[in-house]
């Protein structure tokens, strides 16, 4: 079946929709476990509902019937190819379980589709063709996932397009719904107070991470060239002269509004100096329409425009960006959203923007029905660092010094934990404003200080100083020292130096410890168990330095080594111009010497288990589980013994069970180590074969570990359906991408399999 929509605005078509229900008789089952269950946390038991597991962001399933007796018997149940729709960059959904079906979205169009969870055949698939404003949107890749709403009959699966749009489909047929927006789509452009004009373009190619090849306003009477693949469409987007919008992250549902935000261009080394900046949006979950609007750059006259010491209206040099990109999460009795919040424009360089920049790296607090901020935290000012706020913060209820506390913990790139009382925003541990280095850039008015948390401890390494260096013999440590040296040294928020050492400290490079990376980043993230109050982090911590140069063709003084000249939408090269020889701005300095790094190992990084009741660090576990010995062959290291390191770095993407703490190694974890079940291949399993991994919580023990097919690339999730436990997870890049799906074999005849349904 296919069904044709066309939107119109002003009398120019905009738009066409492309729906392709499979099976439209999609079988109506429920899972008999969960059925009249009420909801935990926004959750029904057993399934999986928000990308988060549930409104928290707890990513905890109260499910144990695969627990540390029989996870290595896991086997293959189905896997799901998303190749025959298309290409990605990598794969980073983590898809929803709810009411028998799974949902997700793939590939650079993000292509919504229902799957049989029993089976893995597709039940239906719905995809929006948004022309220009597809081809030039800034984040062309599936997304991480999918909202679901219910009320009653009535189930939706809300998608957010690369293009900007907001489509509400009938979870049951993939049809939008009709009494939403128009035609079951609204567009997200429309809205924000800036003008909508007909777009065009001048080539056939996608935007550039730097915001060159951008789209422009079309001319009048322009149209479309079938061949050449460039004109005008008739798509219609906000005027491109305002800068990009888009979206990355899935809207989240909280007492029946859908609350979206934004993302914007990276900001590793745009060419404008101005770009549209963040918002945080409440709709209808019944009918699309806009209920607020919240914006992330406070606008003049509103609380925060004094923040921005230039001025912060739309279109003022230095205002744009501050996008909340990644995941929220939400609190649907206190009827809260909790926003983290990115960064302004750009990441390494803010001169055009001094002042602290609310709401750049705050989380914020929003009430969902009127859209009203109840409190903020700002976590870094005036970040030059790359430290936007890159993940759901989590929630929990417990007992701090014998009271009753509603938390909000929220993880960082920085390294550190931000805990709150979600009510009121106060800080559970102290968080004193310390002062830390200033920048030596011209231009550069560095924050003198930093909200510093004084518990839980840092699960990544920061900064670089002599204490941090290896000191294994006296000969060691000088070396080490002379070669740490060469780049500005601190313990935090080392702000970068001038890559030709023309600063005032002459330093061509500063230590950057976390990285832009992390820390904790979207790939992974923390999981918290609401029964107990322990909290796993998984992140990833290492070394390496940060520099800044002028791109000659960029409006920006500074920015990340760069050389946007001779492409489309760039400045013309200045007079006497000669290509730059540039390289990566955030690895500039050796940091080895015979082979070993100049840090000292500490157990930072891979996941590390916290008590959240005190603050406590409790155990930590490479990723991977394994550690592998450091030999060198330089004579300074003779007769020295190197204590071994983590074999594998990567983000690890933890979930946790009743019973269980489990984790994969990531995307760029790659393989780990150990004995492995089966999924598909009886006995032990070599070392370096892709895993899951189980970990008991209280320990961070290794119980089990599985083989799995491919190394997983997003969060996991878990669910039951039919009686039957399954975990879920993303694989792959480019052309093979998809979902594998694991469950225990079955049970012989007149058996049963170990442990409980678990969704008491």
């Amino acid at each position: 079946m296919k069904e044709r929509l066309t939107l119109r605005r002003g009398g120019m078509a905009a738009l066409a929709v492309a729906v392709v229900a499979i099976g439209l008789a999609v079988r109506a089952e429920r899972s008999e476990a969960v059925q009249g269950a009420a909801k935990v946390r926004g959750n029904v038991p057993g399934e999986w509902r928000y990308w988060g597991g549930d409104a928290w962001s707890t990513r905890y399933s109260s499910l144990d019937q695969i627990n540390a007796s029989n996870f290595g018997s896991l086997e293959v149940a189905w896997q799901w190819s998303a190749s025959p729709l298309g290409a990605d960059e990598y794969y980073r959904t983590t898809p929803l379980y709810a009411n028998g079906r799974i949902f997700t979205v793939a590939t650079t169009r993000r292509v919504a589709a229902a799957i049989d969870p029993e089976s893995g055949e597709t039940l239906w698939m719905w995809r929006l063709n948004e022309g220009i404003r597809w081809q030039k949107a800034p984040r062309q890749f599936a997304g991480r996932g999918l909202a679901y709403w219910q009320n009653g009959n009535d189930e939706r699966v809300i998608v957010v397009t690369p293009g900007y749009h907001l489509a509400s489909l009938d979870a049951r047929t993939g049809i939008p719904d009709p009494a939403f927006g128009t035609n079951g789509v609204v567009d997200l452009m429309d809205g924000l107070d800036l003008p909508l004009v007909p777009l065009a373009v001048d080539d056939s190619l996608s935007l550039e991470i730097s915001d060159v090849r951008p789209a422009r306003k079309a001319r009048p009477g322009e149209t479309w060239d079938p061949v050449k693949k460039i004109g005008a469409d008739g798509t219609i987007g906000i005027d491109p002269s305002y800068g990009q919008i888009a979206n990355s992250s899935p809207a989240i549902v909280v007492n029946d509004v859908i609350i979206v935000g934004n993302s914007s261009i990276h900001g590793y080394y745009p060419v404008r100096v101005r770009n549209i900046p963040g918002y945080i949006r409440g709709f209808d979950a019944r009918t699309g329409k806009q209920l607020w609007k919240f914006n992330l750059v406070p606008q003049p006259g509103e609380f925060g425009a004094e923040t921005w010491e230039n001025g912060s209206k739309i279109g003022t040099e230095g205002v744009g960006k501050n996008d909340a990109w990644a995941t929220y999460s939400g609190d649907p009795d206190l009827g809260l959203v909790y926003i983290p919040v990115g960064m302004p424009l750009m990441d390494e360089y803010g001169g055009h923007r001094p002042g602290a920049n609310l709401y750049g790296n705050s989380i914020v607090a929003l009430d969902v029905k009127t859209g009203q901020r109840k409190w903020h935290f700002q976590m870094v000012h005036h970040d030059i660092w790359d430290y936007d706020t890159p993940m759901a913060p989590n929630l929990l209820d417990v007992t701090i010094n014998g009271r009753p506390r509603k938390i909000i913990a929220q993880t960082t790139k920085q390294g550190w934990i931000y805990t709150f009382d979600r009510v009121t925003g106060e800080p559970i541990w102290p968080m004193p404003e310390t002062p830390v280095l200033q920048s030596d850039v011209p231009g550069e008015k560095t924050w003198p200080t930093q909200p510093i948390p004084s518990r839980p401890e840092p699960y990544s390494h920061q900064g670089l100083e002599e204490n941090d260096l290896i000191d294994y013999t006296p000969a060691i440590r000088d070396s080490a020292l002379k070669l740490a040296k060469v780049c500005r040294m601190g313990p935090h928020f080392i702000p970068a130096s001038l890559a030709d050492g023309s600063g005032r400290g002459a330093y061509r490079c500063s230590w950057y410890a976390p990285g832009a990376s992390g820390g904790v980043n979207i790939d992974g993230g923390a999981a918290v168990d609401p029964e107990t109050g322990m909290m796993f982090v998984g992140g990833q911590s290492g070394l390496g330095t940060i520099q800044l140069q002028k791109d000659p063709c960029s409006e920006f003084r500074y920015s990340s080594p760069r050389d946007n000249c001779g492409k489309l939408g760039a400045l013309p090269p200045p007079p006497g111009y000669t290509p730059q020889a540039v390289g990566s701005g955030r690895q500039a300095a050796v940091t080895q010497i015979g082979g070993v790094s100049i840090l000292k190992p500490k157990e930072l990084g891979g996941v590390t288990g916290y008590d959240m009741t005190t603050g406590d660090k409790k155990w930590w576990i490479p990723n991977g589980g394994v550690m592998r010995p450091v030999t060198s062959e330089s004579p300074m290291f003779a007769g020295v013994t190197l204590p071994p390191v983590p074999a594998i770095g990567g983000q690890p993407q933890v979930i946790n069970t009743r019973t269980l703490m489990i984790y994969g190694t990531g995307r760029s974890g790659g393989a780990g180590g150990g004995r492995g079940g089966r999924a598909g291949a009886a006995g032990a399993q070599p070392a370096n074969t892709p895993q899951l991994y189980a970990i008991d919580k209280a320990t961070g023990k290794q119980v089990a570990s599985v083989r799995i097919p491919q190394v997983n690339t997003a969060v996991p999730m878990t669910f039951l359906h039919k009686g039957k436990q399954y975990i879920v997870f993303a694989y792959g890049a480019g052309g093979n991408t998809g979902l594998t799906a694991l469950t225990l074999p079955a049970a012989p005849a007149g058996g049963s399999r170990n442990g409980s349904t678990g969704t008491r």
